[in-house]
This record gives C-alpha cells, sequence and structure tokens, in this order.
C-alpha cells in the first residue's frame, strides 16, 4: 500500500461520491433504513451541495492508495463554538479499514486544524456506529453531548457529538 492524502480540487469532488457510494450502504446498513441512507446521500453527497460547501471553504481530502481513492476526510470551520474546526466526514473503503489509515486520517485532520490556529475538533458519529466511536476513543476525541437533529422526510441523526483538544 502506497497511502497519502491530498486536498481535492472541485472537478474531483466526484471522487468523494464515489468512495460514499461503497462506505455507505456497508456502514449504515444495519443502523439505518435503505430510504434512509438514499435520502442523506443526496442531501450530504449531490454534486451541487458539495460544491456550494468547497465553496463555503470547506476542504475536501482524498485519501489515495497509489493513484486509486480509497477514502476522504472533510473539514472545515465550525460556527458553534470558538477556536473549533468541524471534522464534516471521515469515510475509508471497508477493505482498508482496520490497518491503521483511519487512525492516520484522523490525525492528519487534527494536524490540519492545529496548524490553521484552531484549539478543538468537533465532529457527530452516529450514536449506533461503534466501531467508528471505538475509533474515534482512540485517537482522543471524548463524547461531550447526544444530539437527535431533525434532517427532514421525518428522518433523524441520532448523533454524539465529539471533541478533540488539539
Amino acid at each position: 500500500m502506497n497511502i497519502s492524502i491530498r486536498l481535492l480540487g472541485k472537478d474531483e469532488l466526484k471522487l468523494v461520491r464515489k468512495v460514499a457510494d461503497i462506505v455507505w450502504p456497508v456502514t449504515f446498513k444495519e443502523i439505518l433504513s435503505p430510504e434512509q441512507i438514499d435520502y442523506m446521500m443526496e442531501m450530504m453527497y449531490a454534486a451541487k451541495v458539495m460544491d456550494k460547501e468547497f465553496d463555503e471553504g470547506i476542504k475536501f481530502y482524498g485519501v489515495f492508495d497509489g493513484q486509486n481513492v480509497v477514502g476522504y476526510l472533510i473539514w472545515g470551520h465550525y460556527d458553534g463554538a470558538p477556536q473549533t474546526a468541524k471534522l464534516h466526514k471521515c469515510y475509508l473503503l471497508p477493505t482498508y479499514q482496520g490497518k491503521g489509515i483511519g487512525s492516520m486520517m484522523l490525525k492528519t485532520a487534527q494536524s490540519m486544524a492545529r496548524e490553521a490556529g484552531y484549539k478543538h475538533l468537533r465532529l457527530n458519529v452516529n450514536r449506533q456506529n461503534a466501531k467508528a466511536i471505538k475509533a474515534y476513543d482512540r485517537n482522543g476525541f471524548k463524547t461531550i453531548e447526544t444530539v437527535d437533529n431533525p434532517i427532514g422526510n421525518g428522518f433523524f441523526m441520532n448523533d454524539y457529538v465529539m471533541e478533540a483538544d488539539l
């Protein structure tokens, strides 16, 4: 494996959707209904949504094994708390999980946020996503809040808000 992480250009955002189309159904099949997965995919990964986030300063990074995209992390400023950045998304293809790459991605996001002057990195994780919660715990994130956010169509995101000091 030759793993690298690099900033994506706006014209490469389709790589994020390519990975999400594989990761999301696997990650959430036991947690969310197929209807909610489909709804959230369009809510978060439609080209117009990602283009708008990109234009607003959200940073999209691709994780590559050589030339092949195998994951992504997306982060940016968080308006809800001072000196806090938000890790919006951090996903890796199932065949690459369990090899330390996810921890490398989290450490990279923490380092980038610290270098940008932030003191904290915050994220939301589904309360039933035990595998991700364990990974975040291992990488210095602590649960600070429990939230139930309505997202439309009668769906909710039932999350823990976790934060790491940088």
